[in-house]
Order: structure tokens, then sequence, then C-alpha cells
């Protein structure tokens, strides 16, 4: 095919329960001047007979065979691939029709060299789906403007979300040599490509309307197998490898040092009870050894990255303590919003991420959320959802008896303060302050719970 505007890689293996919808979703996209790079890393399930039979039907499917490993599997349609912007699906995820169309439009307009839309996350039961909006960026003036990526630091800030929700100018990426990690298995690999793109690129864009649809519930994805536990690690020693290789590590490490933080506790979070203990001493063993060979000042971190840091400095034990004492406030989360009951209205201090999750957990058993109240003035008047964004005392006053949420996971104790100076009584206020564990172990069992029982 000649003129192909975009490259769609899907790497695959052993993926027969998801694959088709994934294909699917790619042909069928309104963009016709396209062509799908299926790299199979060795499927023995079935998944291979099935992709082979769509590029029978579809002249636009190329098979590739692959060793397995995401990062080489990528690496090996990224060579592959013929046209000018590069489209990635996962194989248990799939896009909405327009994607690629109005995408392509947007990057050749602008000159982009790579650009990044909001998601749609979900689960699914029975070909029941419930889905969970995520936003890049609570911050407006970041979407639908060009951004200077190597001068503005902002996008460098959002961490690791959503590389896949957009498309990538493939002489942008083969010029500074961005390429996942060849590791093995399919972990982490988009860390470091991330973050290469997100400081070498100079023209990006954000766009608010998500195409993206992010699979929350594939068992496949658990990060609990031994082997992973060390394979964060290995991915960020990868990644200063090469920013001292380019001479840009001095430049990033502060952000460099934020991220590894991060990752350490969204790893920690994610894993099974069992696996936590041993990991508490990788990741222990792992930051101290990050300290001691590099000089930081620790200037990019936030709240709670700061303080797991300043735990780690005090001793192991102290750092333990930490960590069973913030496991110990997550439980709390869980407790507190069963205390809701259906007689009062409630109000969620917070209308990013969290906030949206906790009005749709709310929504799903039954109890009504009267508004959002939030610090930001430009939001005041606003809606999300049909419902109203407040100013705080507004909110107050109008609602005396109600619940108050928090929706935050950074200022949530200056919040409850502000919401007690506000005379708001400190038993009707309860704290959601983690996106992830509320998301996987509060709204997505809530949701499967209500659908078992219909």
């Amino acid at each position: 095919m000649k003129n192909i505007k975009v490259s769609v890689l899907i790497y695959v293996l052993n993926d027969a329960t998801h694959i088709e919808k994934c294909i699917q979703s790619v042909r069928m996209q309104t963009l016709q001047e396209i062509e799908i790079l299926i790299i199979d890393g060795g499927s023995t399930d079935g998944t291979l007979d099935m992709i082979k039979k769509f590029a029978q039907m579809d002249g636009r499917i190329r098979v590739i065979p692959c060793s397995s490993g995401v990062g080489l599997q990528f690496n090996t349609g990224l060579r592959e691939a013929k046209g000018k912007y590069i489209g990635i699906c996962e194989s248990d995820d799939y896009l909405l029709p327009h994607m690629y169309e109005e995408q392509y439009k947007i990057v050749k307009k602008y000159q982009l060299d790579f650009l990044k839309a909001n998601v749609n996350r979900f689960c699914e039961a029975d070909g029941k789906e419930i889905y969970f909006p995520f936003t890049l960026s609570n911050v407006d003036s970041m979407y639908h403007t060009v951004i200077n990526a190597k001068h503005d630091r902002r996008l460098l800030k959002l961490g690791v979300n959503g590389f896949w929700s957009g498309l990538y100018r493939r002489d942008f990426l083969l010029d500074n040599k961005i390429f996942m990690n060849e590791t093995k298995g399919a972990a982490y690999q988009d860390i470091a490509f991330t973050f290469l793109t997100a400081i070498k690129a100079e023209r990006v864009m954000l766009l608010k309307k998500s195409f993206y649809c992010y699979r929350m519930d594939n068992p496949n994805s658990s990060v609990n197998s031994p082997q992973k536990l060390r394979m964060l690690i290995e991915e960020y020693a990868l990644l200063k490898k090469r920013l001292k290789e380019d001479g840009l590590f001095e430049e990033y490490k502060e952000i460099y040092l934020a991220w590894k933080i991060n990752g350490h506790l969204w790893f920690y979070d994610n894993l099974s009870v069992e696996r936590r203990k041993d990991y508490i001493e990788i990741m222990y063993e792992d930051i101290c050894g990050e300290l001691s060979s590099e000089k930081y000042q620790e200037k990019e971190l936030q709240p709670k990255e700061k303080c797991t840091l300043e735990q780690i400095k005090i001793s192991k034990e102290a750092f333990k303590n930490y960590i069973d004492e913030s496991d110990m406030i997550i439980a709390q989360m869980k407790k507190s919003m069963e205390q809701i009951d259906g007689t009062k209205e409630v109000i969620i201090f917070g209308s990013g991420n969290l906030g949206r999750l906790v009005a749709l957990y709310l929504e799903e058993t039954g109890r009504k959320v009267a508004a959002y109240i939030d610090n930001a003035e430009d939001l005041w008047g606003k809606t999300e959802r049909y419902i109203p964004i407040l100013q705080p005392r507004l909110a107050v006053n109008k609602y005396p008896h109600a619940w108050f949420v928090i929706a935050n996971m950074a200022h949530f104790q200056e919040m409850k303060e502000q919401l007690m100076d506000l005379s708001v009584n400190e038993k009707r206020i309860l704290i959601c302050n983690h996106y992830d564990v509320f998301l996987k172990h509060i709204l997505i069992k809530a949701w499967k719970e209500k659908y078992a029982n219909d």
C-alpha cells in the first residue's frame, strides 16, 4: 500500500481471549490509509491462527514473528513500519473508530513529534463494560496547544500515563534512537520510552478527547510474578544509563528520582499481600543505593514521595512502619466509604481523576453526589458529568449536613483542615487519597459485585 499515514503496532503473546476485539477495532478505523503490524512473540494458545485469518481477510495486516518481550516486539515493529506516524494498541485493549482519523489530522496540521490523548479505562464482564475516564492533566492550558517538551517540563512531570493513547512521528523516534528496552517479559518497558520522548520532543500536543480503551481487568497483567519484582529497578537503571550517555542526567535527575520513587510506591500498591514483605526490602535497598550513588536536591518530589524518602533516611524500621501505617490508612479508606448512606447529600472535594472515580463509585452503589467542590476558581460554575463544581464555602453553607469526601492524593490533610475551618464536623469528613487502590480495590470490586447480583 502506498501513502501509509499510520502504522499501528500490536504486540501480542498468547492473548486469544482479547486479540480479536483488538484487531477489529484497528481494522474498523475510519482512517483507511493504515498498515497493521501484528508482532507475535511465539503464541501457542491459538492467537497466531486467529491473527493469520485476519491477515487473509485484510491486506493491510502484516504478521511479524518475533522472540517474546514487549520491548523487542515493539522495536521490531517500529523498524518494519512504513507509515509516517506510529500508533500502538496493546492486545487486550481496543480503539474507538475515529481515533487515528482525528489524531492524524492534528499531528499533520501542527507537525507534531507526538500526540497523546486522555484515556478510557474499563473492565468487562460477559460483554458488559464500565468506563473510568482518565485525564492526563487537570491543567486546561496543557491541552490543545503545541508544547515544546525540551523547555516545558510539565509534560515530563505527568509521569507514565497512556504512552499508547496517541501517535508518534516515526522519524522523530528513529532520529533520536528512542526504542523500548529489550528486557525479557512485558513490564515497565514504557518507562524509559516515555521519559525520553518527553525530553527530546519539540512539538507535542495533548487532547482532552478519549479514544483509547485500556483494560483494567486482565489477570495476565499481574505484577505478582517473582521475576517481575526487580524489573522496575532494571528499567530505571537502563534509563539512567541512557540519560548519562546522552549527557542529560544532571539536567533531569531530580525528575528521574521522583519518577523512580513514585514507580516503587505504585508497584508496591499493586502487589499481593504475600509479595509486599519481600518488596519492601527490595525497595528500601534500591532507593538507599540511589541516594548514595548521586547527589539529589529532592526538589521535584511530591508530598508522598518526600515522606517516603524521609523515612528511608531514618532507618529501615522507620520505613517499614511508615508503609504499614499507609496500608492501614488505605484499609480505613475502604471502611469509611461504607459509612455513607443514602439519607444525606455527598460533596466531593476534588474534581480531578480521583474525584470522578469516587462519584462513579457512589453512583454505582446507589448514592448520589450533590456537588463537587474545588479550590481552583476557574472551575467554579462548571459541571463534571452534570454535577456542579462549587466554591467550598458556598457548598458548606448550602449542604450543612452532607458527607464530605476528600478525593486528593497530595493535599488531603490541608483540605481536611480547610473543611474543619469552615465548621464541617470531622466525623462527616472522609478521605480517599489513593487513585489506584480506590479504582482496583473499591470501585471495580463494587461494580463486579453489583453485576454478579443482577
